[in-house]
């Protein structure tokens, strides 16, 4: 026959699983609002009046622009390359975390794919992740243009 569990033990486990699951829940809406605050200061908008309409459209001005993500466990530099208004490169140029640099190997070919800062993360490098986000997040805010046209 079976051992029963103790109680106490069941009930430490529940309370780990939960604190670990409301971590990782702050840690993603913290994530999503960096992201949305970007996203807004670059987001295309439209200016209307009676007399005359404007519209605004953004896009990414040519050339290369580097940005700096920190996060948990240190910091990592990215440059990011844009032609056409469209993300062209991204490259890890430092990385200063107690994690190497081959766990986020592929998010710089996301990027491009993609055209934005939102990619997969790697589990078991999810700070570094994070950072590398933010790395390309502050290097697209660089190459964001606004062009107007009446």
């Amino acid at each position: 026959m079976a051992k029963k569990i103790p109680r106490r033990l069941v009930a430490l486990s529940s309370s780990a699983v939960a604190a670990i699951y409301f971590a990782g829940l702050l840690t993603s809406r913290a994530a999503i609002d960096t992201q949305s605050a970007v996203a807004a200061s670059v987001a295309p908008t439209t200016v209307s009046s009676a007399a005359s309409s404007a519209s605004v459209s953004s896009g990414y001005q040519d050339g290369t622009f580097t940005g700096t993500g920190s996060g948990k466990f240190g910091s990592i530099t990215v440059s990011v390359s844009t032609s056409g208004g469209k993300i062209t490169s991204v490259q890890i140029t430092k990385v200063a975390t107690t994690f190497p640099a081959s766990q986020i190997a592929s998010l710089p070919a996301q990027v491009v794919q993609r055209q934005t800062a939102s990619v997969n993360a790697v589990s078991g490098a999810t700070a570094s992740t994070q950072a590398f986000k933010q790395a390309v997040q502050q290097a697209l805010v660089q190459a964001a243009t606004v062009t107007t046209s009446a």
